[in-house]
């Protein structure tokens, strides 16, 4: 059975270092950016991420490229 996938959505995610929990594990805050274009590389996901952390107070902890495929069996 053949499986095709459709691209339905693409986000960016940045995770921010948020201080640390009482067991002295480092706390993160997401921001997320939706609607990313599906055409969009990982490297430019990257740069953009970082352009965008250097906007913000706290620490890039790190980056996440989260590509959503809706699959569908062919017959």
């Amino acid at each position: 059975m053949a499986v095709t996938g459709t691209v339905s959505s693409v986000q960016m995610v940045l995770l921010f270092q948020d201080g640390v929990d009482a067991k002295g594990n480092m706390k993160l805050e997401k921001k997320v950016y939706k609607n990313v274009a599906a055409t969009a590389k990982s490297e430019d996901v990257y740069e953009a991420a970082k352009a965008l952390s250097d906007l913000q107070m706290k620490s890039l902890a790190g980056v996440q490229h989260l590509i959503v495929n809706d699959l569908a069996a062919q017959e």
